[in-house]
């Protein structure tokens, strides 16, 4: 397929034909795999050994978390990656305030709905299965949830003096403050003042640096922050999360706008892989308490190691998905029009429908399949019917042609 060229300033092309045909189908199909894969891993939530959640299966594996750790390590950040890759192509397709006005409706709405709305059943079967509160008429806990004065809710609050929760929703809110960020500061960037920046960039840049500077930033965030910061999701407080996630939404904004870059990552699959696979096995090793020691220097090698597994696999994603994604298909259009609504649902419906099914102990193996067989095809029965539904549709993020 063609590749997008440097982006030069917006007054020195015409956006809508320079842009076009340059799609990353790539992108495309892993914005669709990685939120499938959400699915399967908040799915494994029910069942991971030792891992927390709002509710959990009678079957559990230790088998299951060691596989899970895996893509714990990138999948939000690839996500996130992948977001500001969209960001950089929308902000030089579209008049710079038309942008932020489609954006911002599109992040807040289902923000807003689905926290008033769509986590509250997931906050009532983990306060139910945990015994928090004692109300088992869920209209009756919807009315608490949203009263903000409830006596009940006064031990949860969540959000300063409230108590509404986003839960899987939080990736909206992140995504949101760093557009805006982004979006400010594009006149900037895209002004004549930064072209010898980017022409710097464009001459500077190579893949060695590609895989060994993020790596060296992911650790300097790791050693500044994840022990005075660990990740809570509370937007005020969340710097570690913070700092990864927005680095890798810049790093997504920038590597799309250096191509001789980007279409370097497919010829390197072979070596990106195994190097993903040791640093994963090492992950592996000390996730079950190896160690390379009690010094200090074993602690930073050990933490840079870790910084460098999740930063390999995002490339040897990318560099797989370059070589094997160069096609688009009538299924890839549809899912990728569907998959923002399936990820507002998918909790939910998983949450949901194993608060029904884990009490009839179908087995380990009947019992998840069943879940998660219920859960793909209620999203794309919601789909079709929300989609249909005009207003309705824009609080789920879709967008009819």
């Amino acid at each position: 397929m063609t590749q997008p060229q440097t982006f030069p300033p917006l007054q020195q092309q015409k956006p809508q034909q320079q842009f076009h045909q340059q799609r990353l189908v790539e992108l495309d199909w892993l914005r669709v795999l990685v939120f499938g894969l959400l699915i399967l891993y908040h799915t494994g939530m029910l069942y991971a050994d030792g891992w927390d959640w709002h509710y959990k299966s009678t079957y559990t594996s230790e088998l299951l978390t060691n596989f899970m750790l895996w893509s714990n390590q990138w999948r939000m950040s690839l996500l996130f990656l992948i977001s500001g890759a969209a960001v950089s192509f929308l902000l030089a397709l579209q008049p710079w305030g038309r942008f932020i006005r489609h954006r911002i409706p599109l992040l807040l709405l289902p923000l807003v709905f689905g926290m008033l709305v769509i986590v509250v059943p997931q906050v009532y079967v983990e306060a139910h299965s945990k015994g928090l509160i004692n109300s088992p008429n869920y209209w009756h806990f919807w009315y608490l949830y949203l009263d903000q004065t409830s006596a009940e809710f006064a031990p949860h609050k969540t959000l300063g003096k409230m108590h509404l929760t986003w839960n899987h929703l939080w990736f909206l809110p992140y995504i949101l403050a760093y557009t805006i960020i982004l979006w400010a500061m594009y006149p900037l960037i895209n002004s004549h003042i930064c072209a010898p920046v980017w022409h710097w960039l464009g001459k500077t840049i190579s893949i060695r640096l590609v895989i060994l500077v993020p790596i060296a930033l992911f650790y300097g965030i790791g050693w500044w922050l994840y022990d005075k910061y660990p990740t809570t999701h509370n937007f005020v407080q969340d710097w570690f999360n913070h700092a990864r996630s927005f680095l890798c939404f810049v790093l997504g904004f920038v590597l799309v706008r250096t191509p001789h870059v980007w279409n370097q990552f497919a010829s390197l699959r072979w070596y990106l892989l195994p190097a993903a696979l040791l640093t994963y096995a090492y992950t592996l090793f000390a996730f079950n308490g190896g160690s390379l020691g009690d010094g200090v220097i074993a602690k930073e090698i050990s933490g840079l190691i870790w910084s460098a597994n999740g930063w390999l696999w995002i490339l040897a994603i990318i560099a797989w998905a370059q070589y094997w994604f160069t096609f688009s298909n009538p299924l890839l259009k549809y899912l990728n029009n569907g998959v923002y609504c399936f990820y507002i649902l998918h909790q939910t419906l998983i949450i949901s429908i194993a608060y029904f099914v884990v009490p009839h102990k179908l087995g380990s193996i009947v019992e998840p399949l069943l879940i998660i067989s219920a859960v793909a095809i209620s999203c794309v029965v919601l789909f079709e019917v929300i989609k249909r539904l005009p207003v309705v549709r824009v609080l789920f993020g879709i967008h009819v042609n």
